[in-house]
């Protein structure tokens, strides 16, 4: 009588079930990395933000009143990464608003997809405050 050699390698039946094991961890796991994602992009608001407010001040150093997103911010509106869209409100010679609304997929950042920070004779104020952290 011959012996068979046992049989090597997987059935397709436990490939099956590694594959569903790996889609439901895919599945489940997505939403999390999509708000991830979505607060990291935060990142480029604030760093925007802070760079458009030392172009003010420089801006102000050589002028009579802060400038306007033209002045300091030349190109474009966007921020750096392109998640927001810039603007400089209620510019006078004692204050500015610099406003980062956000563009594209970043809207679905609930309660942040405007952040802006005022400036009124050299104090700064950043709002939402949640969303600078």
């Amino acid at each position: 009588m011959q012996l068979s050699q046992p049989q090597k390698g997987f059935s397709v039946t436990e490939i099956l079930i590694v594959l569903l094991i790996i889609a439901i961890l895919v599945i489940s796991l997505m939403p999390s990395y999509q708000r991830y994602q979505i607060r990291s992009n935060r990142s480029d608001a604030i760093k925007s933000i802070l760079a458009i407010q030392i172009a003010e001040e420089k801006y102000r150093i050589s002028n009579t009143s802060y400038g306007n997103l033209g002045a300091v911010w030349p190109g474009t509106t966007n921020s750096y990464s392109g998640y927001y869209q810039m603007s400089i409100t209620n510019n006078t010679a004692s204050s500015y608003t610099i406003t980062a609304a956000a563009l594209g997929a970043q809207t679905d950042d609930t309660g942040c997809t405007t952040m802006t920070l005022t400036n009124t004779n050299g104090t700064a104020t950043q709002s939402p405050v949640d969303c600078w952290q």
